[in-house]
């Protein structure tokens, strides 16, 4: 890491490598606003649909669910499960038209 770059130079492989392990500002901000947006737009959802994307699509836990294992956890079967998450993702859906945000529907499911 201390060796030249360029032999006509001073330059060492220490000042042109990227360290990976400090965090762009710039990208950590941007996460951040995006985990509220998804909070606040989660508000508009009864805990219990809330509960339902969570545990589906793995917000705020590292495993994402099936509808089987989400129909078993809530006593119903895994087709009512698939029809309350289409329903909910709707509500979603609506919810970002309404705030003027329509450009981000496409990126919910």
């Amino acid at each position: 890491m201390q060796q030249p770059v360029w032999a006509d130079q001073d330059t060492i492989f220490q000042e042109v490598t990227p360290d990976t392990g400090i965090k762009i500002p710039d990208v950590s901000v941007a996460k951040q606003l995006m985990r509220q947006h998804v909070r606040k737009l989660l508000s508009v959802l009864s805990p219990n649909e809330r509960k339902i994307l969570r545990l589906r699509f793995g917000i705020e836990e590292s495993k994402q669910n099936s509808l089987s294992e989400i129909g078993n956890m809530f006593g119903l079967s895994k087709e009512r499960v698939r029809q309350l998450e289409s329903r909910e993702l709707y509500k979603l859906k609506q919810c970002l038209v309404k705030q003027g945000l329509d450009a981000y529907e496409d990126l919910l499911v």
